[in-house]
């Protein structure tokens, strides 16, 4: 991990450990501009009307064309015009935490055509806002809770939620993986967490203990050549249902890229590409609803699968 890397994880360690929200967003440019369009400004201009922004961290990058050295530049240029528009309409420059241009190398879409290029020629806007405290009282948790809610009984068994309107049925392992999804009772379309295929916080890499779990996930999908699955990715410490910035690519798809991981550790291991998909949910279904301590924010930074096919 970098320096630049390292400073990103401690920052956002850190909210999640005090009243903050996250939102992304993505302005684009112009072919070999760096100069705001009407559509960017807009999409500026409701960063800037939003109450309670207390940081921003803007992202620079480039289409393909051109030099590694002049996309570097032109990509910085970009986040600079980013900048200069919110200081301009009376962001405090302090609460721009970092400017920085990637050039070229994190590609949305690598192909070469004009629309695609176009998705390229992009910054990406992180912003935090404040969440003011109930009554006024100010407290030191994540979010205040109302004393008559009751914390929910997940820490332990790893229970989720009951479903509330579109919330995946999920089951809990009770013995092993195999038996779940072989017992008659697992159904297709149900959800099956897996508790131990857990992340580092902000990031898309596996803590060591997962592997155990990885290796478990892949006996099955071995055992049972008919099985066919949706692999979903979810993470903590976001209020509301976006997802998270992903340190390591310095992009707002952290869900989306755990799922992914899992797909690929499949993948390589011989899983045939017809028998899965991948999706991230952001924070839109977290177990724990109140995050309160590590243990918490681990259990909501995790892997289901969904049975398509059994």
């Amino acid at each position: 991990m970098n320096m630049m890397q390292r400073l990103l994880f401690l920052f956002f360690v850190l909210l999640c450990k005090i009243g903050f929200a996250q939102d992304s967003s993505v302005v684009h440019f112009d072919f070999d501009r760096y100069q705001l369009t009407a559509e960017a400004r807009a999409v500026l201009e409701s960063i800037v009307s939003k109450p309670n922004l207390s940081s921003v961290i803007i992202y620079g990058h480039t289409d393909q064309l051109g030099s590694n050295d002049y996309n570097d530049k032109l990509s910085f240029r970009r986040a600079t015009a980013v900048r200069d528009y919110f200081i301009a309409k009376g962001i405090d420059e302090s609460k721009i935490k970092i400017i920085q241009g990637f050039g070229e190398s994190m590609p949305v879409i690598n192909n070469l055509d004009e629309v695609s290029r176009r998705s390229n020629r992009r910054v990406v806007i992180i912003t935090q806002y404040e969440i003011p405290p109930a009554n006024s009282v100010v407290v030191e948790v994540p979010k205040v809770e109302t004393p008559k809610k009751e914390t929910p009984k997940v820490v332990d068994t790893v229970k989720p939620k009951q479903p509330v309107n579109n919330t995946p049925v999920r089951k809990t392992i009770k013995e092993d993986l195999i038996k779940e999804v072989t017992d008659s009772s697992t159904r297709e379309g149900d959800n099956i967490i897996l508790p131990n295929i857990n992340f580092f916080g902000g990031r898309h890499v596996f803590i060591p203990q997962s592997y155990a779990a990885l290796e478990e996930l892949l006996f099955v999908m071995n055992s049972v050549p008919t099985l066919v699955i949706e692999i979903q990715g979810h993470i903590c410490c976001q209020e509301g249902d976006g997802d998270g910035l992903d340190i390591d690519t310095g992009e707002p798809f952290l869900s989306y890229n755990r799922a992914r991981a899992v797909y690929e550790y499949l993948l390589e291991k011989g899983i045939e590409r017809k028998r899965m998909t991948y999706k991230g949910y952001g924070h839109k279904f977290p177990i724990i609803e109140f995050e309160r301590n590590e243990s918490e924010r681990t259990t909501n930074r995790r892997v289901e699968i969904r049975i398509i096919k059994k």
